[in-house]
């Protein structure tokens, strides 16, 4: 069994359990399907292999990506790895020569800092300071190109990974990948710098202690946290600091011998350390490795650091923008509940008076401002969340006649002339009714209150283009244009040219539908000369289009 992880993408945030049996990878996969449209339909395949897993491309448009390097044949896959097809970076988790990552719930359970006896320490052969690890040397070329590898693959988990936690694993699944290693730990500092917290704690699968806990020195970890500087310890069995029963119990229970402990760093900043051991019959750590690891634990802090920096701005990014949403909407909604106070005023004078006539202005301020709630509430919500669209083959020249109708009584109100012509070869298409209905209603809506009164004009058409299953909605207005260089402004979120008048909205939550169908949103416009919204949806499945907004002048 093996897991997937989505990192990037649509589908952020998703994991998903494969068994003992091939998988697909794309947006028609019964077993495994993505939303992200740049993904083709079956676009990769993941077969069993024993106790692993092979990944092969199956002749995608965009191909598929193993750790940023593109797959030409079926390549093995190894705990960590990072599969990249399309938008869409995964991180698979599953082999079976390493265990599983680390849980937080139980993660304490499983190792012990606090060792009582004084003895528990071995012989240290050399130590590096954190300050002589910046620069990997080596007589091996083979030393120079691990440590390339490493430090690209830590460089490209900075970009691709967000989450702390996320970081350390993939630390440790790069230590274990390029190093001979029984046990692995990362102890970090609590958020009051006074207590070491275990937050990594990897095995070579079969070694797993049957103990509660596994101890290890803190006498080693103390040294390395006070002079700051990469350790190397070997001969552990031999040394006589080893005395003491509870020491002989670990150090037998793992055959200890060779050990690398580097402190984690993020400049001057300490932060913990970086534990790994294993065997002398396994692997004696070399002056080589020692410095790798040193580098490591300096590149680890940066990384962690860069990471809880990038979640504070995130945090602080949308405190601010939730700050400025509140702000907008509540101006907004004061604005529609003055206009029904003023109307409820006016219906109470009526009522007093027994004046119909007033009654029914007071009732129609009521009303319109009924209907500006309406729509503000139901462009929150479609904009706040994804969906996928409910396609089924239905009537464009109905769904905007509807839409054209509701508004006919502003469009008179506003005095603006409301036209519609519509295509009479169109054929039922696959559309969302209610989203088609929300975008025609928002845009003729937004073209009424663009013009001026009396001599303003709305066409309101539709088209069916055949030969490129393409089906048009065009709303035209004469009012006073858009400067070519602030087309895309009008789609920004609470932006609206309407003052009091206008949610921002609108446009917006227009094209987001648009593009949930696989549409376009083409906008021709020049100052003074009108403007013209044509929707582009495909007429069927095989037509759709790739999800853009085109902007063009004149």
């Amino acid at each position: 069994m093996a897991t997937l992880v989505v990192l990037q993408g649509p589908d952020k945030g998703r994991t998903m359990t494969i068994v003992d049996t091939p998988v697909v990878l794309g947006r028609d996969s019964e077993q495994i399907p993505l939303s992200d449209r740049t993904v083709s339909r079956h676009h990769a395949r993941l077969r069993p292999d024993g106790e692993s897993w092979i990944l092969e491309d199956l002749r995608s448009a965009n191909g598929t990506y193993l750790n940023n390097t593109r797959v030409r044949s079926a390549i093995r896959l190894k705990h960590g790895d990072q599969i990249k097809i399309g938008a869409t970076l995964l991180v698979y988790t599953g082999d079976a020569s390493v265990s599983p990552p680390s849980r937080s719930g139980n993660i304490r359970d499983r190792i012990d800092l606090d060792v009582s006896s004084a003895n528990l320490d071995s012989a240290i052969l050399s130590s590096i300071s954190s300050d002589e690890s910046v620069i990997i040397a080596g007589p091996e070329l083979t030393e120079a190109a691990r440590a390339w590898r490493v430090m690209s693959e830590l460089t490209s988990a900075i970009g691709a990974m967000i989450d702390p936690e996320q970081l350390l694993e993939r630390v440790m699944d790069l230590i274990f990948e390029e190093l001979p290693v029984d046990r692995g730990f990362i102890l970090l500092y609590d958020r009051e710098g006074e207590e070491l917290v275990p937050h990594v704690v990897r095995y070579r699968r079969g070694l797993r202690t049957q103990k509660t806990k596994v101890t290890i020195s803190k006498r080693i970890i103390q040294h390395v946290l006070d002079r700051r500087e990469s350790i190397l310890c070997t001969n552990a069995m031999t040394d006589k600091r080893f005395a003491g029963d509870a020491a002989q119990d670990s150090i037998h229970d793992f055959g200890i011998q060779s050990v690398i402990c580097a402190p984690i760093m993020a400049r001057d900043l300490l932060m913990g350390v970086l534990h790994i051991d294993c065997t002398a019959s396994a692997h004696s750590y070399t002056q080589e490795q020692l410095r790798l690891m040193s580098a490591i634990g300096q590149m680890t802090g940066l990384v962690i650091q860069n990471a809880r920096l990038v979640q504070q701005q995130m945090k602080t990014t949308r405190l601010v923008a939730t700050g400025e949403t509140v702000a907008y909407l509540s101006h907004s909604i004061k604005n529609i509940l003055q206009g029904m106070q003023a109307g409820a005023d006016v219906v109470d004078m009526a009522l007093n008076k027994k004046d119909f006539d007033i009654l029914d202005q007071g009732w129609g301020m009521i009303q319109r401002n009924l209907g500006r709630i309406m729509t503000l509430t139901m462009n929150m919500l479609s904009f706040s969340k994804d969906r996928q669209p409910n396609l089924r083959p239905s009537h464009l020249n109905q769904i905007v006649s509807d839409a054209a109708a509701t508004l006919q009584k502003k469009a008179e109100e506003h005095r603006v002339r409301l036209v519609t012509e519509f295509e009479q070869q169109m054929p039922p298409i696959p559309l969302d009714p209610d989203g088609i209905s929300q975008v025609a209603l928002n845009l003729i809506d937004n073209a009424i209150e663009s013009v001026d009164a009396e001599n303003g004009v709305v066409r309101v058409t539709t088209q069916f283009h055949p030969e490129e299953g393409i089906a048009d909605l065009i709303v035209e207005d004469n009012g006073p244009g858009i400067e070519p260089d602030r087309i895309e402004e009008i789609f920004e979120p609470f932006t609206s040219s309407k003052g009091q008048g206008g949610t921002g909205l609108g446009l917006p939550v227009a094209r987001k539908i648009v593009r949930e169908h696989h549409g376009r949103t083409v906008v021709e416009s020049q100052p003074g000369e009108g403007t013209v919204f044509r929707i582009r949806l495909p007429a069927q499945q095989r037509y759709r289009e790739s999800e853009k907004t085109v902007s063009t002048p004149g």
